[in-house]
Formats: structure tokens, sequence, C-alpha cells
């Protein structure tokens, strides 16, 4: 029988034709969890394989996590109907529902748990500490940035290493989410753990549009001159 880790390999490589098999002749495979504790229908959402997502998804019930990973608004709203104290709940590898729900773009999700009164400056209990908002910058989504922050999300949250949301804004090139954070109060100047400012960042990546938006907002770069 396959193990875990040979099944999140196959997975993870997009070895779609052997996970079949061992599906087809082992259904109760897709039940196994992964090293992390999350299961290898999470495991295939986070690596974004939509193949292995219609593999396994038909031989396994979800839970609230994985539910809100897909977007399976439903199931999600099964799930806290059922048990309301999982609204600020962490899944196995310490992420929100909200959290999932904002880094894999399910907007509806995040409007159901934000409406139930899901909190979105809970961060994830991991290393990472990520909040909703982190994750809705990193996939660069518009839509729900503006939702959280009409939730009262914190635009200066900080993650690892002192990442704020407009750190991200600004290494991606993104200037209108850049402006929408900065028109809600984003620190201009805020800096990570290692000294960079989001108009070094912008800078770094050779992002003129983003960076020259920063510097009219009073943003400066001393790791670069600027």
């Amino acid at each position: 029988m396959a193990t875990p880790k040979e099944l999140t390999e196959l997975i993870r490589t997009g070895n779609i034709h052997e996970l079949e098999q061992h599906l087809h002749y082992n259904p109760s495979l897709a039940q196994q969890k992964t090293e992390q504790g999350i299961s290898l229908l999470q495991f295939a959402v986070y690596c974004r394989n939509k193949n292995a997502i219609d593999l396994i998804r038909p031989l396994c019930d979800i839970n609230l996590f994985e539910a809100a990973s897909l977007g399976e608004l439903i199931t999600v709203q099964k799930e806290i109907g059922d048990n309301p104290g999982a609204l600020n709940g962490f899944a196995a590898d310490g992420f929100t529902a909200l959290g999932l729900a904002c880094f894999f773009d399910q907007y509806a999700v995040a409007d159901f748990l934000l409406g139930k009164g899901a909190n979105p400056n809970i961060a994830s209990n991991n290393s990472f500490n990520v909040a909703p908002i982190h994750s809705a910058c990193a996939i660069s989504g518009e839509a729900l940035i503006k939702l959280l922050l009409r939730h009262g999300a914190n635009v200066n949250a900080k993650q690892v290493n002192d990442i704020t949301p407009l750190h991200e804004t600004a290494h991606n090139g993104r200037a209108a989410l850049t402006k929408l954070l900065l028109d809600h109060g984003a620190a201009v100047n805020a800096k990570t753990a290692n000294g960079q400012t989001p108009l070094a960042m912008a800078l770094e990546k050779g992002f003129t549009e983003t960076a020259e938006l920063i510097k009219k907002y009073g943003g400066t770069s001393p790791l670069v001159g600027e």
C-alpha cells in the first residue's frame, strides 16, 4: 500500500496516472493524512492540482477547512451551523477557515464567515503568523482585501519577519492594491525584520509605477538611498 509520503509526491509532481491507479485499487488511501497532519485533499489544494483534487474529492468527506479552501459554501455553512465554535478555530496546519478562504480566493466563503462573526485579525497559529489580509494580498485579491477592510482587518498586521500587507503588494508590483492599503492607513515606511520598506521592495523588483506611488505617500527607502 502506498504511503502518505509517496502519495503526496505523486500529487506534488502531477503524476495523476499513478495516483489514479492507487486510488482505484484502494480508495481508502484518500483518507490518509500527510506528515503535516492535513488530508491528501488539502495537500492537493495547496499544490493547486485540480486533477488530483477531482480524483480525491469524491472519495472522502471533508471538514470545514477543506470546504473553505475549495469554496464549498454549503458545506461551510453546515459545519458552522453544527459547530459555531469552529468559526475562529484552526486547521491541523494552523490556519483559520477565513485565512484559507482568502488564500484560495474563495470570496463567497470569506463573506459568509465574516458575516457570521469570524475575526479577520486572527493570524495562523504556526510559524508564519499569517493573517487573512496577508493571504488576500499574497494572491492580489482586491475584492477580498476590500471585504476584509470593511470588517475591520488590521491594515498594518505583521506576519513572520514583520512583513505587512503593504510589503506584499509592493513586492508584487500591485499599484492599485498598494494605493488601496495606503488610503486605509497602511504605514508607508513600515520595515521588515531586515529593514526593508515597501518602497525598497518595489524598487528592488523594478516596479516603477508602484514605487512612484509609494513615494507620493511619503515612502522612503534607506536601503537603496532613496
